[in-house]
């Protein structure tokens, strides 16, 4: 056996568990989804504490005709939407081609016909978005900055029609910044913290007529 096949038999093992995604399950209501991850994602190998209070949150909301998932990671928020509200169409979009890929993958394996992804910078990228919305959803990424954060909002201000509503949760260390600039941009009034959690805030915001 030369030096090159002693080399790859050593790393065989590693490639082997290295092609291995994780998967999460996730109870939809209707029907169970199992989601693959990608190494490096956000909480790949489990749904992270704010995502499951998001959830929770949103089974109150009326089904809405469409939604728009922003930052979708590998489609744990704008998936399980499509699984409880299957007469709606959800989008969802992210940055990182690992998670378009992987959340590709899940509309698939899931079988998940209302539902597309695609690779964009916030809203720039798709076509026909202004204004179409009746929910925005996400899971605001802590470390992404105040000028990132403000972007996402912004975007899904923009993205919402005239009574359409956003959802969001965040760490309670951005909680108090987000209810100020949510106020900016919605209006105070518009603005309620729908549940605080020991570690998480799940906040929402109206876009009325004016």
């Amino acid at each position: 056996m030369n030096q090159t096949s002693v080399e790859q038999d050593h790393l065989t093992p590693l490639r082997e568990r290295l092609a291995k995604h994780p998967e999460v399950a996730i109870d939809a209501e209707r029907r169970q989804l199992i989601l693959r991850s990608r190494h490096g994602l956000f909480s790949a190998r489990s749904i992270d504490e704010g995502t499951e209070l998001l959830l929770r949150e949103l089974q109150a909301l009326t089904q809405a005709t469409r939604v728009l998932d922003l930052g979708c990671g590998y489609g744990a928020i704008g998936l399980t939407l499509a699984a409880r509200w299957p007469d709606a169409h959800v989008d969802l979009i992210d940055t990182d081609i690992r998670a378009v890929e992987a959340t590709r993958e899940n509309i698939t394996r899931n079988r998940l016909d209302n539902a597309a992804v695609n690779l964009s910078d916030g809203i720039r990228d798709l076509p026909n978005t202004i204004a179409s919305y009746d929910l925005v959803v996400s899971n605001l990424p802590a470390q992404a900055g105040n000028d990132a954060i403000d972007q996402l909002l912004l975007d899904a201000y923009d993205a919402l029609n005239d009574r359409g509503s956003l959802a969001v949760v965040a760490v309670n260390g951005l909680r108090r910044y987000l209810q100020r600039r949510l106020a900016d941009i919605f209006g105070k009034q518009q603005v309620r913290k729908v549940h605080q959690g020991p570690r998480h805030t799940v906040l929402e915001a109206a876009k009325l007529r004016t």
